[in-house]
This record gives structure tokens, sequence and C-alpha cells, in this order.
């Protein structure tokens, strides 16, 4: 599982949970304001049927003032007044007890207020007549009056506690029904967070099941790689590693422990530790490359020397990479390879570039001595060749004249020799500058320069098929053409007349047997087909050979380089020269650039 399926998975896994918990919350929120809803419905019911009891109360409360009151006057017993004034006090504080019962009604508050007005009123007024009767003997009008007036006022108060205890029976249905609800919907709350808490368990039941199987999957998989991984470090001589830049502190496999001679865990890495075992010479050279990587000047790469543990000096080549984890923390990661052996295959090999750039040096030396110091007595020894058949050629001996002429042949031939030489290795040194060119423009060019063999040998050189323009380097493809027709001329047969057909077409790759590396998926096809005297095809690849001749000199001259600078230029355009032949029957060059 990569970094970034992992992050996703522990984003959607803390989602889910969040969701669930959102879920509950909301649910259990739901739960406790229904729970408060009836606990609230339940107590104004309470509340309801309180203040009507209280009513009642307050109502016999006042009854009994009254008739306590009326037995009094009649026997004028003391008890029936205490009785009287017991009353009184029980009605009051039943008045205290409406009054918070209705504090939250402010309607029936207000009508309690009312309630109150009217008792003291009664209370008052059967005081009053309590009084009346111990100091002075009431007339019948003033009984009547009083009498009057205390229907009144018990008319009044009924009235009103009637409309008080009507005003909370519909309150009381009211609440009732409410409670009713909330009886009725609390169950049903109840059994929806169990089914939903329930849904959510199991839901994160199974995840963290199947998380745990893809852990134990992962964990095995780890263990497995691990383990391949170690084997892998062990082959190819490898160890890696990681730096806490911020606490410095190190990682090691248990391979790079191995490299450095010592046993795993055997010491706790950090810098400073590592540094003793670089070489003094390359520690400044680490440290830099440290730094700079660090910095981002560069990646993290260092090749130095190491003593390991055990006193054997050996060559590590470290790789590494910069990254920052999602706290702002700075790690190194990276690879350490004992490169040894490798060094020692890379300073031999060194060794060799530099003994080929000796030879080359040689060469090129070789080649002006060749073009200044070799020619020079070559082209005397031909002038005093010439000056000699000009002037006394004929005075000297038969034999001596046929020394003479074997001797000019001979030098011309060296003369031909070292040109070819030269140019050869102009060929293979020449600076590569490719331009846009029309090869119709340079093969015409190569007719131009052969016309006078053409028409001696009464050939035919004929273009069968447009060249294309490509990017070359024009010179050498102008070489190239030279060499061919000049081939195919020389190599004609005695008999017949030459005919030389050129023909060009583009071929897919796959037609190719044998292609160079980043070959390219099609080429141009230019072929160069004779009808001369031909070769037997195992020498196919032998005549490309610089100096290699199929024939003696005496047969045909040549020095055996004109081919060998064909297969050099096309190599130098990325390209293949192949040739077929039949002896008695012609041969084809044939060129393969790519498009």
């Amino acid at each position: 599982m990569t970094l970034a399926k992992h992050t996703f998975d522990s984003v959607k896994l803390i989602s889910a949970l969040l969701l669930a918990t959102c879920a509950l919350l909301f649910v259990a929120g739901i739960s406790y304001r229904q729970i408060l809803s009836l606990t609230e419905s339940g107590k104004e019911v309470v509340q309801s049927y309180q203040v009507n009891i209280e009513l009642e109360q307050l109502n016999l409360y006042a009854r009994e003032a009254e008739s306590s009151q009326r037995a009094f006057l009649l026997t004028k017993d003391l008890r029936f007044r205490a009785a009287y004034r017991k009353a009184i006090n029980d009605a009051n504080e039943s008045i205290k007890k409406l009054k918070l019962l209705t504090a939250n009604n402010p309607k029936q508050s207000n009508n309690i207020d009312s309630l109150t007005n009217i008792l003291d009123q009664r209370f008052v007024r059967l005081e009053n007549v309590v009084l009346t009767h111990l100091f002075q003997i009431p007339t019948p009008d003033s009984i009547v009056a009083q009498i009057i007036e205390g229907s009144n006022l018990m008319f009044q108060s009924e009235s009103l506690v009637r409309k008080i205890v009507d005003d909370e029976l519909s309150q009381l249905s009211i609440h009732e029904t409410a409670y009713k609800n909330d009886i009725t919907f609390s169950p049903l709350t109840v059994y929806l967070i169990v089914v939903l808490s329930f849904f959510i368990f199991m839901i994160a039941f199974l995840k963290i099941n199947t998380d745990l199987k893809r852990a134990r999957k992962t964990n095995n998989l780890l263990l497995i790689n691990k383990e391949v991984f170690e084997q892998s470090e062990q082959l190819l001589n490898v160890g890696h590693w990681s730096w806490d830049n911020g606490t410095d502190s190190f990682i090691f496999s248990r391979n790079l422990y191995d490299l450095l001679g010592c046993k795993p865990d055997e010491f706790t890495p950090t810098a400073d530790h590592i540094l003793t075992f670089i070489h003094p010479e390359d520690k400044e050279l680490v440290i830099q490359r440290s730094s700079d990587a660090l910095k981002g000047i560069q990646p993290w790469s260092v090749t130095s020397r190491v003593i390991r543990k055990d006193g054997v000096l050996r060559y590590f080549m470290s790789t590494g990479k910069v990254i920052t984890d999602d706290y702002g923390r700075t790690f190194v990661i990276g690879v350490t390879a004992d490169i040894s052996e490798q060094h020692g295959k890379d300073k031999i090999i060194e060794d060799k570039v530099a003994d080929l750039e000796k030879s080359n040096k040689e060469l090129l030396a070789f080649n002006h001595i060749a073009s200044h110091d070799l020619q020079e007595p070559l082209r005397k020894v031909l002038t005093f060749i010439s000056r000699i058949r000009e002037k006394d050629f004929e005075t000297l001996p038969e034999k001596v004249q046929g020394y003479m002429i074997g001797i000019e042949r001979a030098t011309a031939r060296m003369g031909k020799f070292i040109e070819d030489l030269l140019m050869y290795s102009r060929a293979n040194n020449v600076e590569k500058v490719f331009e846009l060119t029309d090869l119709n423009v340079l093969f015409e060019n190569s007719k131009q320069e052969f016309s006078q063999q053409i028409k001696d040998k009464k050939a035919v050189v004929k273009l069968l098929d447009t060249l294309p323009t490509l990017h070359v380097i024009p010179f050498q493809i102008q070489q190239l053409f030279n060499n061919v027709l000049s081939n195919s001329l020389k190599y004609s047969k005695p008999d017949t007349e030459p005919v030389i057909l050129v023909s060009a077409k583009i071929i897919p790759s796959k037609e190719l047997l044998s292609l160079p590396s980043g070959s390219y998926r099609k080429y141009y096809k230019i072929s160069f087909s004779d009808n001369g005297i031909g070769f037997e095809q195992k020498y196919a690849e032998n005549i490309f050979t610089i100096f290699y001749r199929l024939h003696n000199t005496s047969e045909y001259s040549g020095t055996g380089v004109g081919l060998a600078i064909c297969k050099l230029i096309v190599d130098n355009h990325n390209g293949i020269i192949e040739a077929e032949g039949s002896p008695g029957k012609g041969a084809t060059f044939s060129f393969y650039f790519p498009v």
C-alpha cells in the first residue's frame, strides 16, 4: 500500500468516525430533549393536579373559617374562635402555595391574586362580624347586611376558584396530551438510538476487522519484502539508511552495519560517529555534499573512502534524497553501496582510456608524418623517376627499365595507400556537422566526377527513384557515393558493359535483421546494384574491414580502405551498411539511414 493510499484510507476512516459520532450526538441530543420534554410534561401535569387540589383545600379552609365563626357567634365558645383563627391561617398558607405553583403562569398568577383579594375581604368581613358581636349587640338589619355581603364574597371567591380550576383542567388536558405523546415517542427514540448505535458499532466492527485483516496481510507482505530486501542488499552489497536532521539520528539497515564490518545495532549511528569511518582526506567532501544537499543546492551523491572496523579500506558511494514530512521535519533517505570492485575496474578502464588517448595522439602524429614526411620522399622519388623517363630511360638496359617501371608502380601504389589511409583517419575524426542536404545533388556530383570512366567503359548509371533530403554530413555522403560508384566501375566484367542501378525507398525497421541500440521505426534504404564480377556472400562482412582485399593487386588495384571508409561514414550517420554478392552476377551495396 502506497503512502497516498494509506493516507486516503485514514481520511476515510476518520471521516466515518466523525460522521458516526455526529450522528450519535445528534440522536443523543434529540433523546435528551425528548426526556426533558417528558420530564417537563410530567411536572406540568403534577403541577396542575397540585393547583386543583390546593384550590379545593383553600375553598375548604374558607368554609371552615365561616363555620367556626358562626359556631363562635352562637355559642361564644372560645374553641370555635381558635378553630376560626386556624382556618384563616391555613387559608393564607394555601394561598402562598398557589402563588408558588402558578408563578410561571401569568394568567393563573393574576387569577390567584384576584382570589387572594376576595378572600382577604371575606376574612376581614368575618373578623369584623366577630368583633361586633364581642363588643356590641348587632341589630337585625346589620346581621342581614353582613349575611348578604358574606354571601356575595363567597359567590365571587367560589366563581373565581371554578374559573381557576377550569383553566387548570384545560392546561391539564394539554399537558396530559403532551405527556402521552412524550411517553409514546420516548421508547421509539430509545429504540432508534439503540438500533443506530448497533448499526454504527457493527460498521465500526466490520471496518476494524477488515483493517485488521488487511494489516495482517500487509504486515506479512512487509515481512516478506523485508527479507527479500535484506537478501537483495546482501547480494548487491548495498545498505539503506535514513537521517532525521532535526534530532541527528540515523536508522541503518542490517546490511549497512555489515558493510562497515560491525554487528547489527552495535553502535548508535549519528553524524559524528559515522564520520569516524570516513577517510580523513574525504571527510570535508562528505560534509560539504551533505550541507549542499540539505540546502537544496544539489542532490545527495558522494563517493568516498571508508575505513571499516577491521581497518580494511573500501570505496562507498552514497545517494540520497531530502524529503519533508507533514509535520515539517526534514529527513534524508538514501542508499549506500560498496563499489570497491567496480572502482578497481573503473581504474583499469581509466588506464585503458588513457592508453587509447595516447594511441590516438600517436595516430594523429602518424597522420601528420604520413601527410608530410612520408609523402614528400615519395613525391621526390616519383620526380626523379619522371626525369629519368624523360631523359635517360631509353639509354638504360632493358632489365634496368623493368626495374624502373616496377619502382614507379610500387611508389604510386604506396602514395595511393597513404592517401586512402589519411582519408580513413579524417572520416573517423572529422567534426560531425549535419546539414539538410538533397542527396540527388550529391549523386549527380559523383556521376560528374567519374564521367570519363563511365564514358570509357560505356557504363550505364541510372537513378531509379528520387533520393531523399536528409540531415547528413555532406562531404562524407559525397565520399560514400564516390567510393561505391568507383567500386562498381572497378570490379566490372571486362567483356560486359557495366550497368549500375540506384534505388531508394522507406522500409520499417522490422525488415532489418540487425539493428543498433536505440533503433528508429523507419529507415531510408538506398541501394547501388551492379552487374560486375560480384563476390561470394561469405565475404559480405569482411570486405568492410580496413585493408581487407578479395583480389591481389595484379588483378585489381586498390588498398582495401574504400569500403571500410563507407562503413565508417554510415556508422557516423547512425545507419547500417550491407552487401550482397554472387560471383559473376554482380553485387548490391545498401545503406540504411534513419527517417
